[in-house]
């Protein structure tokens, strides 16, 4: 009872929060235009955006008081992109590897996302609404790629503290144009998608994005292969002049037959084969170490979107947004593992990951958006609500494989051979739901306020808050642990942040920001079968930063710099005699630490030469743990030093254009159990890109990846595989305009 008194209180105060802070300053003084919230409005920027598409950033990036990366559209069509992890590398600090417990355990293939040492794949998000989880998402139906970075839980809501992505979704706009564009790549890539976007009426616009690709074979090993079948859908109808109602379709179907590593070779397997520790030679990456014929994944993901801007007066608008996704995935994927009790020299055939879930998601969200005052003090301020149900179950599986030799004879154990590789294993059977499901079913009501005080175009404060309260039920099963179900767990908790920027120059911009994040047990919709890590605090991260933004060339090239440092509280564990027994006991007392600076430099140079950098000095902790051994590991995902650099240039008035572009890793340590079980050695890459422009409507494009075919790990599991990272491809590209 007493709990629950207090969230009635809780939200009483958030609500009062809300209503206060939406007072402005100066009322009574003239209202002013409303800040532009549509990424439409980016369009033909080039490579420098000027304005994020959420709503709730009213200010432009360069005024926006933290570390804000834009991947624009044409930096992604310029390097050829199609995909998010693609798009990542553009942006250093940020890692797409390194999967879960502690990234050696599993590796998946689900986008996975570190954003300064922190987890962020429970932070994507597709216009300013948390993504449906499962999948890796292709950019067909995307205007570009949005990272906010440090702990931003008044924008977020519930996180880890790392930062954030953002999808801008291609909307339908009142002008009309269309173009189709085909590919094929080195690794038997086929690729076919059409933009087209109509005007009706004076009112009614539309637009359609589809997609079909098919191929994707990076090894060439017979076997990997990735289809995928798409359509979005955009409708925007004009009511008057104040009023525009857009409705956005996106439907994907997925068939994909994965490769989820190759093996690595352990100090016990080294030991058994006689071949060196550590990833198995590049010679044997075109070898297939499953069985053959056994793999498949299957997505289907739906999304549905209503969105609706009302301008009430000149300085008041009202914005709301809907949303229904699902997601379903199943797949069955092999694992290669070596074997024991004396097969450490061979790789155990029967290991898989077998995956059955569905994701659901309602989202509702209505922001109040005023800009009031004068030349001497002004407010842009964001008052909004948001309710959202979220729903996960990871159905329980068994595997039910019979194997057999190429003769057709059953194996009891079969195996594979990587020294001696010959790989005629088949398998008929499946998985099966054996009701041993994990399941979580979240509900979220939210208040949040974002005010922007500008102070004679000098001063600049930026104070924001925002209350959750978050519920989840649903049952859980471990292996070790059995079953149980009427798991539930609740926390109302506040986010905020505050920041005090100066402009010394209309062009430059120097700031302060201090902002915290909280992460509720169940966060990722799933709820532990030890009752006591549900009752558990939020995990808390808190970041300082100090940064500097300039725009030169006429405003054509912004420069940044930043140094940061985010702290985070996180669960520990430790295990104790109890009676004879072992008890784990949780507390909220670890704590890591992510410091560092970056730098980065986006835009056009001259009106023919463009750039895309930034590079990221990370240093990464565990600060406190209750496992002594444990203080001074590393995180995640977090190498030392990253550093990207895209440029292009445009020749012969603009029908030729050529860039290129390296990445830059420091290498990365692998941690499991207080233990680096394996490191990366530094590493870059290189990408080249040529296209022309041979009529007003045709363009051909070539773009190169890993021009010098280096060799690196992208992933890594301490059950003995690894995933390396793309040899060198080339891809052409057709896109014609009509």
């Amino acid at each position: 009872m007493k709990k629950n008194m207090n969230m009635q209180n809780f939200k009483r105060s958030a609500l009062a929060l809300a209503v206060t802070a939406a007072l402005p300053l100066h009322a009574a003084e003239e209202p002013r235009e409303l800040p532009v919230t549509e990424a439409a409005a980016s369009e033909e920027q080039g490579y420098k955006v000027d304005k994020a598409s959420s709503p709730k950033l009213t200010q432009p990036v360069a005024n926006t008081p933290k570390t804000i990366n834009v991947i624009s559209g044409d930096v992604l069509e310029d390097q050829g992109v199609t995909s998010l992890n693609d798009a990542l590398r553009n942006v250093a600090g940020v890692s797409t590897f390194g999967g879960g417990e502690g990234g050696g355990g599993v590796i998946t293939a689900n986008d996975k996302v570190t954003i300064r040492g922190f987890d962020a794949r429970s932070s994507i998000y597709v216009d300013g609404i948390r993504d449906v989880a499962g999948y890796s998402r292709d950019l067909f139906n995307y205007e570009q790629v949005e990272v906010v970075k440090g702990a931003s839980g008044s924008l977020d809501g519930r996180s880890t503290g790392g930062g954030s992505v953002n999808l801008s979704t291609k909307r339908a706009k009142q002008d009309t144009f269309a173009s189709v564009s085909a590919g094929y790549d080195s690794f038997d890539t086929k690729r076919v998608s059409t933009d087209v976007n109509q005007q009706l009426t004076e009112s009614l616009a539309g637009r359609v994005n589809l997609l079909y690709t098919d191929g994707g074979d990076t090894f060439d090993n017979g076997e990997e292969n990735y289809e995928t079948i798409a359509g979005g859908g955009s409708v925007l109808f004009n009511i008057g002049e104040k009023t525009d109602i857009t409705f956005d379709v996106l439907l994907m179907e997925q068939d994909n037959v994965p490769v989820l590593g190759l093996p690595f070779v352990t100090e016990s397997a080294a030991e058994a084969t006689g071949l060196a520790e550590g990833p198995i030679d590049s010679d044997g990456w075109d070898k297939v170490y499953t069985v053959k014929g056994r793999d498949y994944e299957e997505i289907s993901t739906r999304m549905f979107t209503l969105t609706l801007d009302h301008e009430v007066t000149d300085g008041f608008a009202l914005r709301s947004q809907t949303r229904l996704g699902t997601n379903e995935k199943e797949s069955v994927i092999g694992r290669p593992w070596w074997g024991s009790d004396g097969d450490n020299s061979l790789l155990n055939a029967t290991r898989l990951q077998a995956i059955d879930e569905k994701n659901e998601l309602f989202v509702t969200q209505l922001d109040g958006i005023f800009s009031v005052g004068n030349d001497t003090v002004s407010q842009d301020i964001v008052v909004g609500v948001e309710y959202a149900k979220e729903k996960k179950t990871a159905y329980g599986l068994d595997s039910n494989f019979t194997y057999y030799d190429g003769a057709g004879n059953e194996l009891a154990n079969p195996a594979i051979d990587p020294v001696n590789y010959s790989n005629d294993i088949s398998a008929s059977g499946s998985v099966e739901r054996n009701g041993n499901n994990n399941t979580g079913e979240a509900s979220t009501l939210a208040f949040y306020v974002l005010d922007t005080i500008k102070i004679a175009d000098t001063v600049q404060v930026d104070l924001n808050a925002r209350y959750d309260n978050f519920e989840i039920e649903g049952e859980a099963c471990g292996r070790r642990s059995g079953c149980a179900d009427g798991l539930d767990a609740e926390e109302g908790y506040f986010s905020y942040g505050a920041a005090v920027s100066y402009m010394p120059t209309e062009n430059g911009t120097v700031y302060i920001g201090y902002s915290n994040a909280q992460q509720p047990p169940g966060t990722e919709l799933a709820l532990s079968t030890a009752e006591e890590q549900n009752e558990l605090e939020p995990e808390s991260a808190k970041t300082i930063e100090l940064g500097t933004k300039w725009e030169l060339l006429n405003d054509g090239l912004m420069l940044s710099a930043a140094i940061f440092q985010t702290t985070k509280d996180v669960v520990d564990s430790e295990r104790v005699d109890v009676d004879g027994e072992t008890v784990t006991n949780y507390y909220v007392t670890g704590e890591q630490q992510a410091k560092g600076f970056e730098l980065g430099a986006v835009g056009s140079i001259t009106d023919n030469l463009s750039v895309s950098a930034n590079f990221v000095k990370l240093d990464t902790e565990v600060t406190q743990d209750l496992t002594a051994e444990s203080e001074g590991n590393g995180l995640q995902g977090s190498p030392d030093k990253t550093a990207n650099l895209w440029v292009s240039y445009a020749a012969m008035e603009d029908k030729l254009n050529v860039g290129g572009g390296l990445n830059y890793n420091s290498g990365e340590t692998f941690w499991r159990r207080n233990t680096a079980y394996f490191e990366v050695d530094p590493y870059t890459t290189a990408y080249l890109m040529a296209s022309y422009q041979a009529t007003d409507d045709l363009k051909v494009q070539l773009n190169i990846d890993n021009v010098t075919d280096k060799e690196y790990v992208t992933d890594y599991s301490a059950k003995g595989h690894f995933r390396p990272g793309a040899p060198r491809s080339f891809a052409l590209n057709v896109k014609y305009d009509f």
